[in-house]
């Protein structure tokens, strides 16, 4: 029987479980403990001897993912023997060799189901079942090295084969280690709550190790030091995983019960990795000056309105703020004292004005917002667009960029992918230059963003203030970066600009929700020529729609040589000729080299893994 939750503020223990409980005459009803959210600093359990001895219960209590004793909702979580509950459950660390004897007491009134507490790499059909008030137990050695996870589900519906609401926070993270290497990384653990109140908005109350920002750790490093990151998603949806100002090095990948540890000819550079559900992430990170985010890229997990309270009221409330940077849900905060160093500048500063402003309808789109370039006396493009225009610069040459707001809203401008100083990064109440913080431009106001490309690519410009509203409503564009003397030739370097409207917007929160390619919902045809290479440019920049890209043709998928993800080369393993197709998630770029071989059709299509979304362009060849 799926149990309900409730928010309360100042409900007893006992009103709750009689109001909200268990269900009529429940066979056991544990006490109703404080949940403590997990930082996974402190491995649980005995480890003597090559052995580790774990007890740990399943049982319920009250979870604040926000401030301690602020909004508070019931929930299933692990615990400790004789401790209190904790979400994530406890951290399974041990060396490798080590033997692991671990009993399962069940407090709840559902069979638990327990996965992933075997060796690893391990087989997911591989479970223990421990029934309502009884006790089971596992033998069995730690295995490979490696990121993994344990979870339960205790009743409750599943997707993708993992628990959403009420057993959610049933999950904890499992690592082996390699002998006699001492532990110097940090573990984070994504997990989401989900109520699916309204048939386009899932109200998520999303978490990192417990808390959601800004309640989520302040992460303190000197400038420099090598920060080793463990990233595990114990929750049923994607996360694209984002860090702001410079990039991060991807050392391995799994899915939970397999850990992929990468050589270092295969690890690459990213600012955004997409977590698929159950997965892992091994990562490294070399410690910038300045205040930084990194946040899941989905803005229903980092949107204004995600918290316990809306979560659990029976409508949304579009238009409230939480938060810094009015954020709530997956982010961290990194801080990093002193300054950046600052880039070799060559040649003329370039200065450019970011005009902001309304935008009528376009190609079927209701109005919302559009950016628009100006250049000495040159505007462009000379009407609002969607996207935004594509802004040009040179690798070494310092740019200045004033962002004038002509909205009746506060705006503020991210520059993504860019490596800069963290005042001009756009987060507004975050970054910081001195002692000043990035302000919010307010309507009417100003905001010169300075900073020198140390690198060509491919990647983006958009609002970071009121996403769910401003980003579905225009306000995004490709920031295109060249080597010194490249010339860009708009019919052969191509952007293929992924976005999407309606969904949770302030006017009109049940609209449904689109995917554009190019700001339209039916592009129109492109026309290719035979024995001409092309430079393939690709942006997700869609609230929330994770999918497929594809380019066929004659019924078959293409081949195109990958080169660039995030405006960092590929490693030469990963640099290779392969099928046109990806799995491409919101604040992901990919650049491709495309050189038609035979005259025909071909198909651009992105199709939504979760979401029904599709978008399609056509492409003659001559």
């Amino acid at each position: 029987m799926f149990r309900f939750f409730t928010f309360c503020l100042a409900i007893s223990a006992l009103s709750l479980s009689l109001a909200f409980g268990l269900g009529e005459n429940p066979p056991f009803v544990p006490t109703l403990r404080a949940i403590r959210a997990n930082d996974n600093r402190v491995p649980a359990g005995k480890l003597e001897n090559g052995v580790l001895t774990l007890h740990l219960e399943i049982t319920s209590g009250d979870w604040y993912p926000e401030s301690d004793g602020g909004p508070r909702m019931r929930v299933d979580a692990f615990a400790e023997a004789g401790k209190a509950p904790q979400i994530p459950g406890p951290l399974v660390r041990v060396p490798q060799g080590t033997e692991i004897h671990v009993s399962f007491r069940n407090l709840l009134p559902a069979t638990a189901v327990i996965h992933g507490m075997h060796p690893h790499p391990g087989d997911s059909n591989d479970v223990l079942q421990v029934p309502p008030g009884e006790t089971r137990e596992a033998h069995f050695l730690a295995g490979e090295p490696g990121t993994y996870q344990y979870f339960a589900s205790a009743g409750g519906e599943l997707n993708r084969g993992r628990p959403f609401r009420d057993d959610s926070q049933l999950h904890g993270a499992f690592v082996v280690d390699p002998p006699g290497k001492p532990v110097k990384d940090r573990i984070f653990v994504l997990a989401v709550w989900r109520s699916e109140a309204a048939p386009t908005l899932s109200k998520d109350v999303a978490v990192i190790n417990g808390k959601s920002w800004p309640f989520t750790e302040r992460l303190n490093y000197v400038a420099g030091q090598k920060a080793q990151w463990r990233f595990i998603n114990a929750s049923d949806v994607n996360h694209p995983m984002h860090l702001h100002g410079s990039y991060y090095r991807v050392d391995s990948v799994g899915d939970g019960e397999h850990d992929r540890i990468f050589p270092p000819a295969q690890q690459r550079q990213v600012v955004t990795e997409l977590m698929p559900p159950g997965s892992t992430m091994a990562a490294t990170w070399s410690a910038v000056p300045g205040r930084w985010i990194l946040h899941c890229h989905l803005m229903a997990h980092v949107g204004p309105t995600r918290t316990v309270a809306n979560a659990l009221s029976p409508e949304s409330q579009p238009g409230q703020h939480h938060g810094s940077n009015h954020m709530a849900g997956l982010v961290l905060g990194i801080l990093v004292p002193g300054e950046r160093p600052a880039v070799r500048a060559v040649g003329v500063k370039r200065k450019l004005r970011l005009l902001v402003e309304p935008r009528p309808s376009v190609n079927g789109v209701p109005p919302g917002f559009a950016y628009q370039v100006q250049e000495a006396h040159r505007k462009y493009p000379g009407e609002p667009t969607l996207p935004g225009p594509a802004i040009i610069l040179e690798r070494g040459r310092p740019v200045e960029i004033t962002v004038v707001n002509r909205l009746r809203e506060p705006t503020a401008v991210h520059w993504h992918g860019m490596e800069l100083e963290s005042y001009y990064d756009g987060v507004a109440g975050w970054g910081i230059r001195g002692e000043e913080l990035t302000p919010t431009i307010e309507p009417g106001q100003t905001f010169c963003a300075k900073f020198t490309p140390p690198r060509a690519g491919t990647f983006i410009y958009h609002t970071h203030l009121d996403d769910e509203v401003q980003l579905t409503g225009g306000l995004y564009g490709p920031l295109i970066v060249l080597d010194p003397g490249a010339k860009f030739d708009p019919h052969t370097d191509q952007s293929f600009v992924i976005s999407s409207w309606g969904g949770p917007r302030s006017n009109n929160p049940d609209r449904p929700v689109s995917v554009l390619l190019n700001g339209s919902g039916s592009p129109s045809t492109l026309h290719w020529k035979t024995g001409q290479r092309y430079h393939v440019r690709v942006i997700n920049i869609t609230a929330n729609a994770i999918g497929a890209l594809s380019l066929t043709g004659k019924k078959r998928l293409v081949q195109w040589r990958a080169h660039a993800k995030d405006g960092a080369d590929l490693p030469p393993s990963q640099a290779v000729i392969r099928d046109a197709r990806l799995l491409i998630g919101p604040g992901e770029t990919y650049d491709f080299d495309f050189d038609p071989t035979e005259s025909g059709r071909l198909v651009l299509e992105f199709q939504g893994a979760a979401l029904p979304v599709k978008v399609a362009q056509e492409i003659e060849v001559e």
